[in-house]
């Protein structure tokens, strides 16, 4: 029955959710801090420690052929997962998805430049190289603000969205709750993005030699995340074709899908509803039966 798939579905996903919070019993073999041997092997180990629960989750589902969504990490991540096993993935919709450019090479010269006259910025740089802002909670638990902390972030965060009282008690209190968990996926962070979540192997290199699957990125009209880098390989000779959009959502930033959902729900749609279609097509074709409608036809006009 429908409604049993589903509750299996929340389950593992429930489950997939720990795995990255905490509550596994999967020992997370970095500290938080970045990689200082073998750049490359930490980086796939630090990805892989999200991928191997993922494929997990998958199997226990009977997922053969599916439609993933990823956003901010968990687009790196989903692009992760569908260059390793594109024969899984009927369609990659991306939201701003961390770690598409390399870093610009004169990034770190500026930086340290400007570092010299403004201690703020070398204490977020030291945080970022040797914490992670789940420890830094917990550590404001012993002083018994943690929740008051994650309240006062998420409401100046979204502050801007008039967000009711429930709404921002709600948000923190999910996100305080897990980030308070022992150690785990997080500390994967520093070993896959340098500070400035600069990707320490980038995606869009990875693209141009690997990417075999439709993909779309969207972003916000406010993003920090830059739309260019997608829009490049859109216009890319090899892999442009694949490429089905770069949408930029008007008055969202990167968390579009809050911020602006009457303009990102459509755009979702449309593009889950063009993998359902590759999917109805690709089955047709496999059954070889020529003289049914076309799929797409049928779907889009619905």
């Amino acid at each position: 029955p429908k409604s049993a798939i589903v509750d299996k579905m929340l389950v593992e996903e429930n489950n997939l959710e720990k795995s990255g919070a905490g509550t596994d019993k999967k020992k997370n073999k970095y500290s938080g801090k970045a990689p200082s041997k073998d750049e490359t092997a930490a980086v796939h180990e630090g990805e892989n420690f999200f991928l191997d629960a993922f494929e997990i989750w998958r199997q226990k589902l009977g997922l053969e052929k599916f439609i993933l969504i990823g956003h901010s990490l968990g687009g790196y991540l989903a692009s992760a997962y569908a260059l390793s096993r594109p024969e899984l993935i009927q369609r990659l919709i991306l939201l701003s998805p961390v770690g598409v450019p390399p870093m610009p090479p004169n990034f770190q010269e500026n930086f340290a430049e400007k570092a010299k006259e403004n201690w703020k910025l070398r204490t977020a740089k030291w945080l970022w190289e040797t914490s992670t802002p789940q420890q830094l909670l917990r550590n404001a638990g012993w002083l018994g603000i943690g929740r008051w902390l994650t309240s006062k972030v998420i409401g100046t965060r979204f502050q801007h969205l008039n967000l009711a009282k429930d709404e921002i008690a709600a948000i923190s209190g999910y996100l305080h709750s897990i980030s308070i968990l022992p150690r785990s996926g997080e500390d994967s962070l520093n070993t896959i993005l340098k500070f400035g979540a600069w990707a320490r192997l980038p995606l869009a290199p990875r693209f141009k030699a690997q990417l075999k699957v439709p993909t779309a990125f969207i972003y916000g009209e406010i993003d920090w995340m830059d739309p260019v880098p997608a829009r490049f390989l859109k216009d890319d000779a090899k892999i442009g074709h694949l490429i089905s959009n770069v949408y930029v959502i008007p008055d969202g930033g990167h968390h579009m899908y809050l911020e602006n959902p009457m303009g990102t729900n459509p755009v979702l749609q449309k593009e889950i509803r063009l993998g359902l279609v590759e999917v109805g097509n690709a089955t047709v074709d496999a059954a070889d039966k020529s003289t049914t409608p076309t799929t797409t036809e049928s779907k889009q006009n619905k």
